[in-house]
C-alpha cells in the first residue's frame, strides 16, 4: 500500500514538472526562434542553417555565416550560439533550421523534450526575456568626459609593479656593467704597474751595483742628490713607484750585505732622500703603508724617526704595534723599555718570540732595563719580563723577582719558579715550599719540578704530605721523582715494603734509566 502511494506521488510530481517545463517553452515557431536567441547557448544543443540554392552570392557574403554550397543549398557549420540567428531575417531570406543534440541531428520535438529534461534536472535555467540596461548608456557616455586608460604619458609606466621590476633589473644590469668595467680598468692598471716595476728594476740594478763596488763610502757621503742623476735620473726619483722599487732594491741588498756595503747602502738611502719617504709613510692613515714605513726605518737604521715610531708602539693595529716595538728595541740607544712597559694590549706568543730574538741580539751591546717590565699594568708584559730574566740569565734581577713574587698572579708565579729553577736560586726555597701548598694544580706541579733541584728538608715533608693526598698517577710520579733527588732514604721508605702495587711501579719507573725523561 505504501509503495503504491509513493509511486502515485512520484508520477504526479514528474507530470507537474513536465507540464511546467512545457508551459515555458513557446509553441509558435517565431516565438520559438526568439526563445532560442535569448538563451544564447543551451548545453549540448547545436544547430545548422540551410539556405536555398537560389541564394545570391552577394547575400551569402552579407550574412557572414561562412556558408558552403552543397546539393541541398547553402549550409552553415554546426553552431552553438543561437544569438547569431538575429543576423538572419526570415521575412527576407528563407532558411531551414536543423537541430543537433551532441552532434546528432534531431527533430524540433526531440529538442523541446531535451530542453524540458534539462530544466527538470536543474541543468538549465531558461531566460524568459532580454535584460535591458536601467539607464541609457549612450546618454551617459555623452555626458561623461573622455579619460584615457593610462594616466601617464608613457604606457610602460602605467603598471607600477612592472615599472619597479624593470627598474630593479636595469639597476642590476648597470651595476654589473660598471663592475666589469671597473675590473677591467683595475686589471689594466695592475698590468701596467707590473710592467713598469720590471722596467724600473732593470734600470736600478746596474747603477746601484756600480755605486757599491766603484765608489768608496767617503765619496758617497760627499755626493749630493744632483750627483746621482747619471745613476738614478731625478725625473724618475719624483715618481712614487720608482721610489718604492728603489727602496725595495736597497733594502733587499741591505739584508744580504755586511760591513762597509751596508754603510754604503745607508748613505745612498739618505743622499737620495728616501729616508724622508719612509718617514712620511708612518704618518699615513692606512696601516699597510705605515707597516712598510716601519720596516724601512728598522732596516735602514733611521734613528731620527724614533719619536714618531714611539707613538705607534701602542697602536690598535697588531702589525703596526709589533713592528713599532721591534724598531724601538733595535734602534733605541737607551736601555729604557718604557714603550714596552706601557703597552695596553696583551703580547701574543709570536710577538714574544720576535721581541726575544731582538733583545738577545741587542743585549750584547747594551744592558736593557728589564726590571721596568715588572711594573707594567699589563700582565702579559710582566710575564714576558720574567721570561727574559730566565732566558737571559739575569741573576742580578733575582732579588727584584723575590720582591714581587708574593703579590704575583698564578701565571707569574709559575714563570718565577721556572726562572728560579733555570738560574738555580737556592735562596728562594721558602717561596717554592709556599707554592707547594697552593691549590692551583699547574702551580703545584711546577713547584714540585722546581723543588727537585732547589728543595730542602721542609720540601721533602711537604712533598710526602702532598703524595698522601693525591690519587693522580702522573702527580705521584712527579712527587716521587723530586723526593728521590732530595732524599733517597725517604724515597725507599715510601716505595718499599708497601702493599700498594702502584708505588712499586712508580719506583721501578723512577729507577729505570731508560725512563728518565718519561
Amino acid at each position: 500500500m505504501k509503495k503504491t502511494l509513493l509511486s502515485i506521488l512520484l508520477g504526479f510530481c514528474i507530470s507537474i514538472g513536465k507540464l511546467s517545463a512545457q508551459d515555458i517553452l513557446p509553441k509558435d515557431s517565431s516565438e520559438w526562434i526568439n526563445f532560442l536567441q535569448i538563451q544564447n547557448q543551451i548545453p549540448g544543443l547545436g544547430y545548422q542553417l540551410v539556405f536555398p540554392p537560389s541564394l545570391d552570392s552577394l547575400e551569402v557574403q552579407t550574412l557572414k555565416l561562412d556558408l558552403t554550397k552543397s546539393d541541398s543549398g547553402w549550409v552553415s557549420g554546426i553552431r552553438e550560439d543561437f544569438s547569431l540567428l538575429a543576423q538572419v531575417e526570415s521575412d527576407r531570406v528563407n532558411f531551414k533550421l536543423l537541430y543537433f543534440i551532441f552532434s546528432s541531428q534531431n527533430s524540433e520535438e526531440a529538442v523541446r523534450e531535451y530542453i524540458s529534461n534539462l530544466m527538470r534536472n536543474g541543468d538549465f535555467d531558461p531566460v524568459t526575456q532580454k535584460v535591458k540596461p536601467k539607464e541609457d548608456l549612450v546618454a551617459l557616455a555623452v555626458k561623461s568626459p573622455y579619460a584615457p586608460v593610462f594616466g601617464n604619458r608613457y604606457t610602460f609606466t602605467a603598471d607600477l609593479k612592472l615599472f619597479v621590476v624593470t627598474l630593479i633589473i636595469g639597476f642590476f644590469f648597470i651595476t654589473a656593467l660598471l663592475m666589469i668595467i671597473s675590473m677591467l680598468i683595475l686589471k689594466a692598471r695592475k698590468n701596467r704597474r707590473e710592467i713598469l716595476k720590471k722596467e724600473y728594476e732593470e734600470m736600478i740594478v746596474d747603477p746601484l751595483t756600480n755605486l757599491l763596488f766603484e765608489k768608496e763610502l767617503e765619496e758617497l757621503s760627499k755626493m749630493k742628490k744632483a750627483d746621482y742623476d747619471p745613476f738614478f735620473p731625478l725625473n724618475y726619483l719624483s715618481k712614487p713607484l720608482y721610489q718604492d722599487v728603489l727602496i725595495h732594491s736597497i733594502i733587499g741588498l741591505n739584508k744580504k750585505m755586511k760591513g762597509e756595503f751596508k754603510e754604503k747602502l745607508k748613505a745612498i738611502y739618505h743622499q737620495l732622500g728616501l729616508d724622508k719617504v719612509s718617514a712620511a709613510k708612518i704618518r699615513k692613515s692606512k696601516w699597510h703603508i705605515v707597516s712598510e714605513g716601519l720596516v724601512e726605518i728598522n732596516e735602514m737604521d733611521l734613528v731620527e724617526c724614533l719619536q714618531d715610531v714611539k707613538k705607534l708602539s701602542d697602536s690598535s693595529n697588531f702589525h703596526v704595534r709589533s713592528l713599532a716595538v721591534s724598531a724601538l728595541l733595535n734602534l733605541s740607544e737607551k736601555s729604557d723599555l718604557s714603550f714596552l712597559r706601557d703597552q695596553t694590549y696583551p703580547l701574543s706568543d709570536w710577538q714574544q718570540m720576535n721581541y726575544l730574538r731582538i733583545i738577545k741580539f741587542v743585549s750584547a751591546q747594551k744592558q736593557l732595563k728589564i726590571e721596568m717590565l715588572f711594573d707594567s699594568k699589563n700582565k702579559s708584559i710582566r710575564i714576558f719580563g720574567i721570561k727574559l730574566v730566565r732566558i737571559l740569565g739575569r741573576v742580578d734581577l733575582l732579588e727584584r723577582l723575590a720582591s714581587i713574587a708574593s703579590q704575583a698572579s698564578t701565571e707569574e708565579k709559575i714563570e718565577i719558579l721556572k726562572a728560579y729553577q733555570e738560574i738555580g736560586a737556592h735562596m728562594e726555597v721558602d717561596f717554592i715550599n709556599q707554592c707547594l701548598q697552593e691549590e692551583d694544580l699547574e702551580l703545584v706541579e711546577q713547584a714540585i719540578e722546581t723543588a727537585k733541584s732547589l728543595g730542602d728538608e721542609n720540601s721533602v715533608i711537604l712533598l710526602s704530605e702532598l703524595f698522601q693526598n693525591t690519587d693522580d698517577f702522573s702527580t705521584q710520579l712527579l712527587i716521587l721523582k723530586s723526593i728521590y733527588e732530595l732524599d733517597k732514604g725517604k724515597f725507599d721508605e715510601m716505595t718499599l715494603n708497601k702493599e700498594d702495587s702502584s708505588r712499586l711501579k712508580i719506583r721501578n719507573h723512577v729507577l729505570d734509566p731508560k725512563l728518565v725523561y718519561v
